[in-house]
């Protein structure tokens, strides 16, 4: 089912419009192919292309899984892993424009 759906995505990518306007890769650069090989199983091919993909998922489950506690500190924990993801987005994105 999960190859079907990637197979699918695949077919219906988005090109980077940024890339093609400003020709460099923006920080999500990388993504779409990443989710199309993380359904496909290829957990180390999903990483070399976008490498903050499964730090934003398990930030993602940690969020819904805190969303229904409103305790202070679930808030900041997603927080701070936020601000860490982005921090990785970030840097990823210098690698790849530079070299």
């Amino acid at each position: 089912m999960l190859r079907v759906i990637a197979q699918w995505l695949q077919g219906h990518m988005f090109p980077c419009f940024y890339k093609q306007v400003f020709g460099f890769s923006c920080p999500m650069c990388g993504f779409q192919r990443s989710v199309i090989e993380l359904l496909k199983g290829n957990i180390l091919e999903s990483f070399i292309l976008f490498p903050a993909l499964i730090p934003l998922l398990i930030t993602s489950l940690l969020f819904i899984v805190l969303k229904f506690k409103t305790k202070q500190k679930s808030r900041i924990v997603v927080q701070v892993m936020l601000l860490f993801d982005l921090m990785f987005m970030t840097l990823t994105c210098v690698c790849k424009n530079i070299y």
